[in-house]
């Protein structure tokens, strides 16, 4: 048996506690399924890259299990035509990847040039364009403004 890594986004519209039920009722289909579930926690809710099914953020949830590689079809199945799961991704789990939860912390930088031996990128010694200051709330508004406009434009 396989060690796997399963992701799923479920709709940010769902309370805490429904978000649970949700949760308990997708694993108890995965065990029914003849999955063994060795991790099983709920990442957070994040914004979505772009917007799925009129949602713009979810929550994320992580399960780590062991199956044999022919279950996995009835797996994709069953989480496919599952209503309150946006989208789902199935991996080989490798236990020297960083968790995840490790990598959405801001603070956290990854240094791939010390690990490959990949020269440093050159940067230009171009200015910086000058304009007006903005802060990061100002940002997400006119980032937000455009996404409508550009919907409503389709």
């Amino acid at each position: 048996m396989a060690k796997y890594e399963l992701l799923y986004t479920l709709a940010a519209k769902y309370t805490e506690e429904e978000i649970a039920v949700v949760k308990e009722k997708i694993t108890a289909e995965l065990t029914k399924l003849g999955l063994s579930i060795s991790r099983n926690e709920e990442i957070g809710k994040i914004k979505l890259g772009y917007p799925m099914k009129h949602v713009r953020h979810g929550h994320y949830v992580l399960v780590v299990f062991e199956s044999d590689p022919a279950s996995l079809k009835q797996v994709n199945e069953y989480l496919r035509l599952h209503n309150e799961i946006l989208r789902h991704q199935i991996t080989h789990f490798d236990p020297a990847v960083k968790p995840i939860g490790q990598l959405a912390d801001p603070e956290v930088r990854i240094d791939y040039r010390a690990t490959e031996n990949v020269p440093a990128p050159v940067i230009g010694t171009a200015p910086a364009p000058v304009g007006p200051a903005m802060t990061a709330e100002e940002l997400d508004k006119r980032l937000e403004a455009l996404e409508e406009d550009i919907t409503k434009a389709l």
